[in-house]
């Protein structure tokens, strides 16, 4: 009975254990899945992947351009990190907690995640649809830049993306596998977050829920 009783002990802790490793029996609000695990901080890519694409790999991804972030404005708590990320497409680098005034939907993607490919085309279709009420921002983590253009490329995603090649943003936007999306309102502030979402509707009903405003 203690061999027996032993070797089950075995096997939960290894379940549970591997549950943690591949981030994919967490939840990011407690409802949704939490989707592609993040590779080890100890192995993501390089710090200055950004770099290396050509004119045209840029031009193909047809991503608007990244916004201006005030450079002079005090970081809030529970809001966006004090960072300054590169922009993926064209644009000058943006400061997260400089982006204040206006209601912000932030989506962490990358090129390596799954559920990011299907996720990415309707994100797309939404922000062309109402970018006149909401903006709108990608955070690209632990990437490479061409892939993740070619990504973009491939999704027609279009919305402005900065690149978190070395996952600065990870601890304090406490997310644990990708896609996740933040909501953000015009004073800087994290109204709620979200895992994968599949289709326009959630991604409205997020929206009017957290951040007050009606889209389609």
């Amino acid at each position: 009975m203690a061999t027996r009783r032993a070797g089950t002990v075995r096997s939960f802790a290894f379940v549970v254990l591997s549950c943690v490793a591949i981030a994919g029996c967490g939840t990011q609000d407690g409802s949704n899945p939490a989707g592609s695990a993040l590779p080890s901080t100890s192995t993501s890519v390089a710090t200055g992947s950004t770099e290396g694409a050509s004119a045209a790999e840029i031009d193909a991804a047809r991503l608007d351009p990244c916004p201006t972030s005030n450079p002079d404005v005090e970081p809030v708590a529970s809001g966006l990190p004090d960072v300054t990320l590169p922009c993926l497409g064209r644009g000058s680098p943006v400061r997260l907690s400089g982006l204040r005034g206006s209601p912000l939907v932030v989506n962490v993607w990358a090129s390596w995640c799954g559920p990011c490919k299907a996720e990415l085309p309707m994100m797309g279709e939404y922000y062309r649809a109402n970018r006149d009420y909401v903006s709108f921002l990608g955070i690209d983590v632990g990437d490479y830049r061409v892939p993740a253009l070619a990504l973009a490329a491939s999704t027609q995603m279009t919305f402005p993306s900065v690149q978190d090649s070395s996952q600065e943003t990870r601890a304090e936007l406490r997310y644990i596998g990708v896609p996740t999306t933040l909501f953000v309102r015009p004073d800087g502030t994290i109204a709620g977050r979200a895992g994968e979402i599949t289709s326009r509707d959630e991604l409205a009903a997020l929206v009017e829920k957290y951040l007050g405003v009606k889209t389609t």
